[in-house]
């Protein structure tokens, strides 16, 4: 056994996968949240646990340091990374990004400046103070907030009001962004650091659709490679490495989400971590970077190899999320059937059995994030609807919660990337 490891929180997104890992390297796992166990699944299968709140820094870095800590990590939570960088600052051990880093992506205006320095457009903001100059339709949302939160799309000056507030109430700093609404394609761009050199991991088209009258738009599915990739790379990839390498950064990986709009790339918002359905996957299917093992070895003071990156353009991957109704899960079943498609990868799950769900009409709805990869877009359909019929939670009453915001049944209904993929594959004499 070589290290102690820390994991902050036992359920967020991307802590069942970290303990896993922890425990495949052979290493000593401590899990820390102030949950009791049943409701945090990483402390079901740590080493030892304790009923510590991630929020208490200074009480976590008493026991790290008398426990011989040597190593902290974290999932896509965003209130725990920033609890990971400060604890990792006090007891001196390495952390992939500091605050100032953090900041740079987290923080929504900064990023925005960022692009606008290193000749990357974004989209023109307003000031909220002042309704009367806004120029409609507009995207109202926090300035710091994540998982769609906040967000509203006002038309007119009558609804601004309302937005944001809205957005003001979900923002932890109560800073408010307002910008021009940018009607174009949604892609999600993948980037890994290593030994502060930028690395292109791929890139992905991502559809959104709103979870009920007033929810926003999140996340229905994501395919890759995005038919922009060619573009990107020719037009827009150069300036993107550049931001990246001028924060100073050792070890990451990061996503950017941008939209392609009048024939080119506006940058809207970015991650310094995985993303929140477990990208890490998805980037090493693409171009078989680990960025788990990278944040790991790093996290360890280990060496990671970066391996040759060679770009995949003979396979489809897609992410896909299921989603839930209102209720209390009471059973889940179908996950372990799930496993016998050959084109299945993994899920990542955000709730389970005893998870209370409301309306809130954002990602916090996620069920799970069905990761596949086919050689082709019709295997991957065919694997999306053989989920859709095999997956079930049930409420306690027996009435069905899991639904799904992209049908695969409904061809109809499917965004142009897809059909784009589907009239590539028919091409091919794929069926």
């Amino acid at each position: 056994m070589n290290h102690i490891v820390l994991l902050m929180g036992g359920k967020p997104i991307g802590s069942n996968e970290i303990a896993r890992y922890v425990k495949e390297r052979g290493d000593w796992l401590i899990v820390t949240d102030y949950l009791d166990p049943s409701d945090s699944p990483a402390k079901r299968i740590a080493d030892e646990i304790w009923d510590v709140s991630t929020a208490d820094v200074d009480e976590l870095a008493r026991r790290c340091k008398t426990a011989g800590v040597d190593a902290i990590m974290t999932g896509v939570h965003e209130f725990n990374i920033e609890k990971t960088i400060q604890l990792c600052g006090i007891l001196g051990l390495p952390c992939w990004c500091n605050r100032r880093q953090w900041d740079s992506f987290e923080d929504k205006p900064t990023f925005k400046r960022l692009c606008r320095e290193h000749g990357i457009d974004v989209a023109r903001e307003f000031d909220g103070n002042n309704a009367s100059a806004v120029k409609f339709p507009v995207v109202v949302k926090p300035a710091d907030g994540s998982g769609s939160r906040g967000f509203s799309r006002c038309d007119c000056v009558d609804d601004f009001g309302q937005a944001f507030d809205k957005a003001k109430k979900f923002s932890p700093t109560e800073t408010v962004l307002v910008e021009e609404f940018i009607d174009g394609d949604a892609v999600i761009i993948h980037y890994t650091v290593h030994g502060g050199k930028a690395y292109f991991c791929g890139i992905a088209d991502k559809l959104s659709k709103r979870m009920g009258d007033d929810g926003a738009p999140i996340m229905a599915l994501q395919i890759a490679p995005s038919e922009y990739q060619e573009q990107y790379l020719a037009e827009t990839d150069s300036k993107a490495k550049k931001l990246i390498e001028s924060l100073g950064l050792r070890e990451a990986p990061l996503w950017i989400e941008a939209f392609y709009h009048n024939g080119h790339f506006v940058f809207n918002e970015a991650g310094l971590r995985f993303g929140g359905s477990m990208t890490n996957y998805l980037v090493r299917a693409l171009c078989g970077i680990d960025q788990m093992a990278l944040m790991y070895s790093f996290a360890t003071g280990e060496s990671f190899d970066l391996p040759e990156i060679t770009l995949r353009d003979d396979i489809r991957y897609a992410v896909f999320p299921t989603h839930l109704h209102s209720g209390c899960v009471e059973s889940v079943s179908g996950l372990e059937e799930l496993r016998n498609d050959s084109n299945f990868i993994v899920a990542v799950p955000v709730h389970g059995v005893g998870d209370e769900i409301a309306d809130w009409g954002s990602a916090q709805q996620v069920f799970a994030y069905l990761h596949f990869c086919a050689p082709n877009a019709s295997e991957l359909v065919m694997s999306m609807k053989h989920a859709i019929c095999t997956l079930s939670v049930n409420d306690s009453e027996g009435r069905e919660m899991l639904c799904s915001l992209f049908d695969p049944a409904n061809a109809s209904s499917y965004p142009q990337f897809l059909v784009h993929d589907l009239e590539l594959d028919r091409c091919h004499g794929y069926e």
